[in-house]
């Protein structure tokens, strides 16, 4: 939290709106205690209507006004949307797909980041703009464009990609020997061989394939580092941030780009998928939070209804309950988006604090509540941070080499995450997403589901990790590549079986619904299921916890564990359902001293560094019923209702409080 506490904002787009209606908006902003407002990443034809004419006359209108009311500003740079002067002039900065489509105008992120015409204009159009609002006191950052994303496969991406690979590989013979082009006879003589990846059967080299994934991530941070180096020449302080897209975004490597902004911030639709659960936003808040190990902002968070061709709307409750959550999980401030539903354009079911009338309504009176709330709690939730118990690793490596070679459906990256993730976060337990495996001393248990691509660096700190103390889970199709995108002339898991003790020798994938069940014979029966992928183990110097009862492995382990040092590393051979990753986490807690809670479907709770009275809770109703959590022996205090007792605590549908007075201190670790 900040030291104002949670700050809530709004997505404001004046040039979309009469001028006369300007006071009436900023007024009614301040009145709903908003004290943000972004503005321009979208107004690019209004800032610059020729080239190089400007028209900077209606922003500062426009911020002297939301200023006067009390509001601070986040200027977008408006690269998102080239305007149509630029598109004539240099039609080659319109992006290609991969089936050699040229994207047509009318859209946004219509553009080739790749392209010098297309930097050149971005560089102008930045330059202007931070030199007149560099040293503004009413800017107090700046978004760069939004919301990137986009793979383009033009001539200049294809000369910029083998420049990237001779500076990566330094010769033609090291990609070659890197990539195995001796497979196919693939063998390149010169650079301008390398060619782009085929649409269908897409790459027909995973070398080539992970590297392209690469080489577009790269250049999204290397056309972000460019406006970013021209606002901090020009800044006297502001912030730089860009809206990231949360967890389920899966083209650019989000740690890379996290890297040089000051802060990360991130836009938030919980209900814009039929299939995201609670969880969906809670993990990507986490990551987020982890890209830089610090709290974050929610630049776009959802009021209204939403969708493109198809709408879907929110329970009444649900916008208040978002808010909760991204609070909870380190959100800094909320940015709503958006002020206004728009009438015209491609997001006309958007729908904004104000209907498209202008007419204040149901979400703007909520507003008006929840940023009472929100001041109130101030004094309590300032400071507070989410407790991280568990370390959940992703590698934006093995996510783009699992898009090139998806394997099964059982090991799908995103999915793979989030039941995992679920697994433990309804235990009641913190979860810190984490891109990289350094500093892990801190937690108790981590956890790397999707550690497809490892190199011996990465092993190497696994290793020192368990070696320390420390409990590290693995999961199935772990060390199957280097960073190459090959397969590694070791034993699988590569890098990883001694540390395992023990080896994969088979594996079947089958189909979703098939699989393989297990259990053990000790007193503590743990059984379990494994679906879609599973494999066969030979042990060399670990324990058997589970054997398979059927199946193609039938009587061979199923997890092994190895204690080392004072630590130790648990294998899980296949793609464990959700209920057996529920038992297998609630073993491995209870045994490392940490404290769960017995939380039913839809019921979320944030565990938060506590005072001399206890750990506070942040709980969350996420259905449309009542539901209740058990705390038996505990005393709590309820901030938001002002209602205390002691043990059950009930919250209504859609509903949010902060429990004060919970004593969850972690027991000491067993055996």
């Amino acid at each position: 939290m900040a030291e104002k506490g949670t700050r809530l904002g709004v997505a404001y787009y004046p040039e979309q709106w009469p001028r006369d209606r300007w006071h009436t908006d900023a007024r009614m902003m301040a009145e709903a205690g908003l004290s943000l407002a972004r503005l321009g990443e979208f107004a690019w034809s209004a800032l610059e209507p020729e080239p190089e004419r400007f028209n900077f006359a209606w922003l500062e209108e426009a911020i002297e006004i939301l200023h006067d009311e009390g509001l601070d500003i986040v200027l977008g740079t408006p690269t998102a949307a080239a305007p149509a002067w630029l598109i004539e002039r240099h039609p080659g900065v319109l992006p290609i797909d991969i089936n050699g489509r040229r994207q047509g105008f009318g859209n946004r992120r219509h553009y080739c980041p790749n392209q010098p015409a297309y930097q050149a204009a971005t560089e102008r159009i930045v330059h202007e703009l931070a030199t007149r609002f560099g040293s503004d006191p009413r800017v107090i950052g700046w978004q760069i464009d939004n919301e990137f994303g986009g793979r383009c496969f033009c001539d200049t991406c294809r000369n910029a990609f083998r420049e990237w690979l001779s500076r990566r590989y330094g010769s033609v013979e090291n990609l070659n020997a890197s990539w195995g082009t001796a497979f196919w006879s693939q063998t390149y003589a010169r650079w301008d061989q390398v060619p782009l990846p085929q649409p269908d059967p897409w790459d027909s080299n995973p070398g080539l394939a992970l590297d392209y994934r690469r080489f577009m991530s790269d250049s999204y941070v290397h056309y972000q580092r460019l406006q970013a180096n021209i606002l901090r020449a020009e800044s006297a302080g502001q912030l730089v941030t860009h809206n990231l897209m949360g967890f389920r975004f899966g083209e650019i490597d989000y740690g890379k780009l996290a890297a040089d902004l000051d802060l990360v911030s991130w836009d938030n639709y919980p209900g814009l998928s039929p299939d995201a659960s609670y969880q969906s936003s809670a993990l990507a808040a986490d990551a987020m939070l982890g890209l830089k190990r610090k709290k974050f902002w929610v630049m776009e968070q959802q009021v209204g209804s939403v969708g493109w061709a198809r709408m879907r709307s929110p329970e009444p409750g649900q916008f208040r309950l978002w808010t909760y959550q991204a609070v909870a999980h380190g959100a800094e401030a909320v940015v709503f988006f958006r002020w206004r539903t728009a009438r015209f354009g491609t997001e006309q079911h958007w729908h904004g604090i104000l209907d498209a009338d202008g007419g204040a309504r149901g979400r703007y009176r909520d507003l008006r509540r929840l940023s009472v709330e929100l001041r109130e709690l101030a004094p309590l939730l300032t400071g507070r941070s989410s407790i991280g118990h568990v370390a959940l690793l992703h590698d934006y490596d093995s996510r783009f080499a699992l898009q090139a070679q998806p394997t099964n459906a059982a090991l799908a990256y995103e999915e793979t995450m989030q039941r995992h993730y679920e697994a433990m976060r309804s235990l009641g337990l913190g979860v810190d997403v984490l891109v990289e495996a350094a500093g892990l001393d801190r937690y108790r248990m981590v956890v790397a589901p999707n550690l497809y691509v490892v190199d011996p660096d990465v092993a190497g700190l696994l290793a020192s990790y368990v070696a320390a103390g420390g409990t590290l889970v693995l999961a199935p199709r772990t060390g199957v590549k280097d960073r190459f995108n090959a397969i590694p002339e070791r034993p699988l898991p590569a890098f990883l079986d001694a540390l395992c003790g023990a080896r994969v020798t088979d594996y079947m994938s089958v189909a979703d619904h098939e699989g393989a069940t297990f259990g053990d014979d000790g007193s503590e029966t743990f059984e379990g299921e494994f679906r879609g992928w599973y494999e066969q183990l030979e042990v060399s110097d670990a324990s058997v916890v589970a054997t398979y009862r059927d199946g193609a492995f039938a009587g061979s382990p199923a997890i092994v564990e190895r204690d080392l040092g004072g630590g130790r590393v648990i294998y899980l051979a296949g793609a464990a359902t959700r209920s057996t990753l529920d038992h297998l986490y609630r073993r491995l807690a209870h045994r490392r001293g940490l404290t769960t809670l017995e939380l039913p479907w839809g019921l979320e709770v944030v565990r938060l560094d506590g005072t001399s009275e206890g750990e506070l809770l942040v709980v969350l109703n996420h259905l449309a019923r009542t539901q209740r959590l058990a705390l038996d022996g505990f005393r709590w205090n309820d901030h938001l209702s002002g209602s205390a007792g002691e043990g059950s605590f009930e919250l209504g549908p859609y509903g949010v409080a902060v429990l004060e007075g919970i004593r969850l201190a972690p027991a000491s670790p067993t055996g």
